[in-house]
């Protein structure tokens, strides 16, 4: 058309280029800005829960190597007794099951009493979870999945509500632990729907505080070498929730379907699973002791990358995906 202007070639590349370098620097400056430490750490004083093994044992060390106060929520003794041995004298642990009311009552009154005057936590650590059953829908029961609700879920909520107003004095910080598994259900287990909720009442919280100068903040790790994404403790979890089927569903499955799905989770999870837990305990450090930490964490390659592309492909294709592997049940093969 008469009149109209159309960039050259060369000016075109220049635009592509000068956009490439101002995203880059953007991106540069974010991850610099992030990576600004508080300016103190001595008098902070944080809360973990789930400390006996894995992220929080790991994290809980560390902060107290920096010089953090930490509260350590332990499930059993031996976790207690161990990290005392290892850690200064100004780590507490006290015990911690998340799953009842009652002992997060206990632990605010203790925790209460050992802050000093008019002392606030500066960050709470909702680290605990457990893995759950493992298998098809129709070999889990409702007590399954509250099973799994009640720690990953509900005691996040409750240790939340229980030690927020701690939290708002020192106009502090909420770090949740989540999973990948809660923006992609990978396996047909009651710990993904735990993981999708969590996920949803960390964005809730975030923005319910968002006025109050409290922040909440997510950690995503993909499959980590952990006690939850052990194979063999993923192998005892299917072979239990099958024993315990109805004797028409197992006829229906059959034994042979067991065994496929145990040899078949053991080669995912040799194919994702991270050895290196100590990049989840870098994004936990990351949450608790930088000036602008991120609103999310997204931990590990496969996380970062693989799955990822698949929870943003259509539907049909990631569903074609993740099915591929999949064992039938023997009756399915022969009607």
């Amino acid at each position: 058309m008469p009149g109209t202007r159309y960039l050259s070639t060369s000016a075109m590349f220049e635009i592509a280029v000068i956009s490439f370098v101002v995203f880059a620097l953007f991106y540069w400056c974010r991850q610099r800005f992030r990576q600004l430490p508080l300016p103190y750490y001595e008098g902070r004083h944080v809360i973990i829960t789930g400390c006996d093994t894995g992220f929080g044992n790991m994290l809980a060390k560390e902060l107290d190597n920096r010089g953090f106060s930490v509260f350590a929520g332990c499930f059993t003794s031996n976790g207690e007794e161990e990290l005392i041995k290892s850690c200064s004298h100004k780590l507490q642990c006290f015990p911690l099951d998340v799953s009842k009311t009652e002992s997060i009552q206990r632990a605010l009154l203790f925790i209460k009493s050992k802050l000093p005057r008019d002392t606030g936590i500066w960050c709470l650590v909702n680290n605990a979870g457990i893995a759950g059953s493992v298998g098809p829908s129709d070999w889990l029961t409702r007590r399954d999945f509250e099973e799994v609700m009640s720690v990953n879920l509900y005691g996040m909520i409750d240790m939340t509500n229980a030690f927020l107003p701690l939290i708002r004095k020192e106009k502090g910080r909420i770090v949740n632990m989540t999973s990948i598994c809660g923006r992609i259900t990978l396996a047909p287990v009651p710990y993904c729907a735990s993981k999708f909720a969590a996920e949803a009442y960390s964005d809730y919280l975030r923005r319910d505080l968002y006025k109050e100068g409290v922040s909440v903040h997510i950690i995503e790790p993909g499959y980590f070498a952990t006690n939850i994404a052990d194979p063999g403790k993923v192998s005892h979890l299917i072979r239990a929730a099958y024993e315990k089927c109805d004797p028409d569903v197992k006829e229906y499955y059959g034994s042979a379907y067991v065994d496929q799905a145990i040899e078949k989770s053991k080669k995912f999870l040799g194919m994702v699973t991270n050895n290196n837990p100590g990049l989840v305990v870098d994004a936990y450090l990351s949450a608790v002791c930088s000036r602008y930490p991120a609103h999310r964490y997204l931990v590990g390659m496969s996380a970062q990358v693989v799955f990822r592309i698949l929870w943003n492909l259509p539907e049909s294709i990631s569903d074609f995906i993740l099915c591929l592997g999949r064992p039938v049940p023997v009756n399915l093969k022969t009607s």
